[in-house]
């Protein structure tokens, strides 16, 4: 039996396989449409991240001018941030103070500072009638504050803010 030569030809082992060229196309098609959506999403990840980032870091904050209230004696301004004495409080107070990034620096200005702490004071007489801040013979009366951290501190409308409201007892 004669031998046909090897003209280059001849069909492939069927037990051999290929993708064919409208299989690739195909395949980089979905890959591409896969990474154009990734990339469209990251922006709004890294947005989210940072705001939670604002937001733990305003949480913190709000604990630390808390923490500083109560550790300063109740008839004196608060060591840190200088919030004020609490005792003979009879009417509303409000206050404003700028913080910068490390969450220590409280002298500096608005277009300077990464947060806005707006503070209210609130007598007993508003949280419970009848009561009095003035020294007690009786069961100390609570004051209240109420903390809002806001930032960007340079912007007037400041998009992003954390509050909360604490309650001091007179010693």
């Amino acid at each position: 039996m004669a031998v046909k030569p090897n003209d280059g030809f001849e069909h492939r082992d069927p037990c051999i396989s290929a993708f064919s060229l409208v299989e690739v196309v195909l395949a980089m098609g979905i890959v591409s449409f896969a990474l154009i959506i990734m990339f469209a999403l990251l922006p709004i990840g890294l947005k989210s991240n940072n705001d939670s980032m604002g937001e733990s870091q305003g949480v913190n904050l709000l604990q630390s001018l808390i923490a500083d209230r109560r550790s300063s004696a109740y008839s004196n301004y608060s060591s840190s941030y200088n919030i004020p004495a609490l005792t003979n409080v009879t009417s509303q107070m409000t206050g404003t103070l700028y913080v910068m990034e490390d969450g220590l620096t409280t002298n500096a200005q608005a277009t300077t500072a990464r947060y806005c702490v707006n503070y209210t004071i609130y007598p007993a007489t508003n949280i419970y009638p009848g009561a009095t801040n003035n020294p007690v013979t009786g069961p100390p009366q609570p004051v209240s504050i109420n903390f809002r951290v806001s930032w960007p501190a340079a912007q007037t409308n400041r998009p992003s803010s954390v509050e909360t409201i604490a309650t001091f007892m007179q010693p």
